[in-house]
């Protein structure tokens, strides 16, 4: 297994450059990827990861063959209204506390990677990223052979937890269905919630998890089987 971290802080997802990185690694790890075609290969993707490889392959840097598996995790594929209070607050249009918390935690002022994930059709979107967001889900619904999206955000015992809980509760998603930072209907990128089943016997998984329990950070629960990300991703193995 080969892992490949990018600057999502500070570079947007529509970045070429980002997303030229994201296929000259995926196409690096493959022996049998021919051009630009990655073949033969498990592609896991984590949150923005999921739009960066979408918008990639939308913007024809690379294509997936059918021999390729991807597993999308948490991606925001319509943006997140996380992305709308964080640059609010940033404007001291929120509230003290959330100013304070969202300054203090270096979201201030917003970087490139936070202003990308602006939520599609709303105020700090623009014509050309609901755009490239459009694209993106048509690759997506396409390509995405397994995924795991959360409606609720309770989440798994850690020491982030409470943050999760903190941005499921104070930001203005479009529903209460999310992982704290992601909304279920974004995450889905246009596939119907009965796609999904809630155990993770199912391969289009929809989970308690919160945003960071969803990169497999903390493991699984003894008895909830919509919170087990950990199993689940070995059944798909």
């Amino acid at each position: 297994m080969k892992y490949a971290m990018l600057n999502t802080v500070n570079n947007s997802w529509t970045d070429d450059k980002q997303q030229q990185k994201v296929c000259d690694r995926v196409l690096a790890v493959s022996e049998t990827s021919q051009g630009t075609t990655v073949s033969d290969t498990i592609i896991i993707t984590h949150s923005m990861g999921g739009l960066l490889v979408a918008g990639a392959i939308a913007a024809g840097k690379c294509s997936l063959d059918s021999s390729v598996s991807w597993v999308g995790l948490s991606a925001p594929m319509r943006g997140s209204m996380a992305s709308n209070y964080f640059q609010d607050s940033c404007k001291n249009e929120t509230n003290f506390v959330a100013e304070d918390l969202v300054a203090k935690t270096g979201y201030c002022p917003a970087d490139d990677g936070i202003i990308s994930l602006a939520y599609e059709g709303e105020s700090y979107s623009s014509p050309e990223l609901d755009a490239a967001y459009a694209a993106a889900q048509k690759v997506y619904l396409r390509d995405v052979t397994a995924l795991m999206c959360s409606n609720g955000f309770s989440g798994l015992r850690s020491k982030r937890q409470w943050w999760y809980w903190m941005l499921g509760t104070v930001v203005p998603h479009k529903s209460w269905k999310s992982d704290g930072m992601v909304e279920f209907q974004s995450c889905a990128g246009g596939l119907p919630a009965a796609h999904f089943g809630n155990s993770y016997k199912n391969s289009f998984y929809v989970t308690k998890l919160n945003h960071a329990d969803t990169a497999f950070r903390n493991g699984d629960s003894l008895l909830n089987k919509a919170k087990m990300p950990v199993k689940w991703f070995e059944c798909l193995l």
